[in-house]
């Protein structure tokens, strides 16, 4: 799996209790807060990341979602692999792999299943910025923040709909590909 998760943001691993998380942020924040690092570009886009990283893991329910969305990942990611490591290994020499045209499909949307899951990982951590920014605004613009905390939440669920769609099709395509890999092993 390519993308940085929250634990790997805050360095605690995936069993960390919810003492050893704040105990990571807090150490994080110490050394990339503003006033420590200055005006440092690369300090401020950390310690953003780590900011909304703590939000997610300190919040259980958001925490979960969060849990879920590494194991599909995992999942999919090796599943693609495994069968296109199968149907490759049992291929004789100088012959097409049984299913080769649907594991060139798989595989195809495995990429654009792992882009558009790092796009609603990035729509749903401008969702989650739209939302602390929202606790922060003053009264007078809290309406305005509300209809963008919305908009950004939409846009969110609708990106992750997308990639959960595109990691829907790559497994038909595995399937399918495994399918027909098996259906060469019995000639």
């Amino acid at each position: 799996m390519a993308d940085k998760t929250h634990y790997d943001i805050l360095k605690v691993t995936q069993d960390a209790p919810e003492e050893v998380i704040a105990a990571a942020y807090k150490a994080l924040a110490r050394k990339y807060h503003p006033d420590k690092a200055g005006d440092s570009l690369e300090a401020m886009r950390v310690m953003q990341e780590i900011n909304i990283s703590y939000q997610i893991l300190s919040d259980p329910h958001k925490r979960n979602e969060h849990d879920l969305w590494i194991a599909q990942q995992q999942a999919g990611a090796r599943s693609a692999d495994s069968a296109v490591e199968a149907a490759s290994r049992k291929a004789p020499p100088g012959k097409t792999p049984a299913g080769s045209e649907s594991l060139a499909e798989a595989n195809k949307w495995k990429a654009w299943a792992a882009k558009t899951a790092q796009e609603a990982k990035e729509a749903q951590e401008r969702a989650d910025k739209a939302l602390a920014d929202l606790a922060k605004a003053k009264a007078s613009d809290r309406a305005k923040w509300e209809a963008w905390v919305e908009k950004t939440a939409r846009d969110a669920k609708e990106t992750k709909e997308r990639a959960e769609k595109a990691a829907a099709q790559a497994a038909k395509y595995v399937e399918e590909a495994l399918k027909a890999h098996a259906g060469s092993d019995g000639v």
